[in-house]
């Protein structure tokens, strides 16, 4: 799941450069090009709760074994 979020975050990036930068005529294709850039961080924070995520169960696990409750 991490993975299809960066890589949806990065196709969104991309997809926004474009509309914000290249295709904007009107102040109304900006917006919608700032609007696709805000979908693409919201996924990118989606890959990074992911990574926290497992980093945590790591920790976890370590603390677990350091106590001598978990082989």
């Amino acid at each position: 799941m991490k993975i299809l979020n960066g890589i949806i975050s990065v196709v969104l990036g991309f997809i926004s450069l474009y509309l914000m930068f290249v295709k904007a005529q009107s102040d109304q294709d900006f917006i919608i090009g700032f609007l696709v850039l805000m979908m693409a961080i919201t996924f990118m924070c989606f890959m990074i709760m992911g990574e926290q995520k497992e980093e945590i169960e790591k920790l976890r696990h370590q603390i677990l074994r350091m106590k001598g409750l978990m082989q």
